[in-house]
């Protein structure tokens, strides 16, 4: 049975990775500096949210399939290493690949024996073969064959997605070892595509980047469905109809946001910018976007006036449902801004219960108050925002929630409920694009 090492094994994808793999039954060690995390994991608490994820790891705990290290010598006689460290961003939009050179080259280092390594993190176009060069240049590549293959899990569902891939992208430079790869997690009927390197790298960013743009046009849409008073939410379902262009990433809203998209769509502009290119339909789709968030502070402005002084409940602090991910969330910009406006912000949110679950420092936001439900957040209010679609607030007590306000005003950037129902509760009820 081969034997799998994970750098980087803490975070979203490398913790997913490296539970999955040891559920299959491969000898799986995580490693990851963070000494402090891994004692944590280990008496229970996990790192992130994410649902089935903490059974999963206690599972393959017991089953002696799964290990955690912080000393990079444990992975010495693992066979295949996967290597998912981040790729923040630049201001410029460049990724910044230092944590991918230096995990490569350190496992490298301690390496007696050949071993594939598989790029997991998401990187520019030509890493892998400047990777490649790299290790040449430094006697190291006879221990180390680079394979390309880029993550596709979405945060919140992460489990699901690996156990249901939509397919299989793997760029190698050696195709035995490339299906070598393809063939550690292949269920039935999904499709592989082996590639090269530089294929796989632009797979990845420009899914990433369709994704963003299909959010932005729908969302411009929405600006002209406003004014014309038609309902945005049926014209989605409409065009979703046809099979050419789906349904999917076509709800009109307040953005997109969090740890992937705006940085891969900002990572692929800036190489157009260094290939002298111009990326006009994608530096509109970051424009778009961010103008939708304004949006609702405009929205909030059109009804209340000046924000100076005015009570706002914020319902929702991570970037999506089902994870208590806050990094880039577009709700920390919209309290960012109502505050710097003086108004004054109650948040709540089911999984970020204060700043620290979410890795916001409390000088972030420290006028901000943190309560437990959407009820107190709504109490003595004079206005509601609704940034993430978690589950349970498409079940809100409406009239208990208005009977907590002063101002029965809700803007809505998730379109969770019908105008005509609010309208007959006697709720001022702002959607976006309805």
């Amino acid at each position: 049975m081969l034997k799998i090492g994970v750098v980087g094994g803490l975070g979203h994808i490398g913790l997913i990775q490296a539970v999955c793999l040891a559920k299959i039954g491969y000898k799986t060690i995580a490693y990851d500096i963070d000494k402090m995390k891994i004692e944590g994991i280990l008496k229970g608490k996990m790192p992130f949210y994410e649902e089935g994820l903490a059974e999963l790891i206690m599972e393959t705990i017991n089953k002696n399939l799964l290990k955690f290290t912080s000393n990079i010598k444990d992975l010495k006689r693992a066979d295949i290493i996967f290597i998912c460290v981040g790729t923040p961003s630049f201001p410029n939009g460049e990724a910044d690949l230092s944590q991918v050179y230096s995990a490569v080259e350190q496992v490298a280092e301690n390496r007696d024996s050949h071993c594939i390594v598989v790029i997991k993190s998401t990187v520019s176009v030509g890493t892998c073969r400047k990777l490649t060069d790299n290790l040449k240049n430094k006697g190291l590549s006879e221990r180390i064959t680079i394979v390309s293959n880029p993550e596709f899990l979405k945060e919140g569902s992460g489990i699901k997605d690996f156990w249901n891939p939509t397919r299989i992208i793997v760029g190698s430079e050696i195709e035995q070892i490339g299906k070598e790869v393809s063939k550690l997690y292949q269920p039935q009927g999904v499709p592989v595509l082996l590639t090269s390197w530089e294929n796989a790298e632009m797979i990845k960013l420009v899914s990433n980047a369709f994704l963003a743009t299909k959010i932005s046009f729908i969302n411009e849409i929405s600006f002209l469905s406003e004014k014309a008073g038609a309902d945005i939410r049926i014209i989605s379902k409409g065009i979703g109809l046809d099979p050419r262009i789906n349904p999917h990433f076509l709800e009109a809203g307040v953005g997109f946001s969090g740890p992937c998209l705006e940085k891969d769509l900002k990572s692929l502009i800036y190489q157009f910018q260094k290939k002298q290119e111009k990326a006009s339909i994608l530096e509109s789709v970051l424009q778009v976007n961010e103008r939708q968030r304004q949006r609702i502070i405009e929205k909030l402005e059109e009804q209340l006036g000046t924000l100076k002084g005015k009570k706002i409940g914020v319902l929702g602090m991570a970037f999506k449902e089902n994870t208590d991910d806050v990094r880039r969330s577009h709700s920390l910009e919209i309290v960012k801004n109502i505050i710097a406006q003086g108004g004054i912000v109650t948040v709540t949110d089911p999984c970020v219960k204060k700043p620290e679950d979410g890795g916001i420092s409390k000088e972030e936001l420290s006028n901000v108050e943190w309560v437990e439900s959407p009820l107190e957040a709504a109490k003595g209010k004079d206005a509601i925002l609704i940034l993430t679609a978690w589950e349970e607030y498409k079940k809100l007590d409406i009239d208990k929630v208005k009977e907590a306000m002063i101002n029965p005003l809700i803007i809505d950037g998730r379109n969770l409920f019908e105008v005509e129902d609010m309208k007959a509760k006697n709720i001022h009820y702002i959607g976006v694009g309805i």
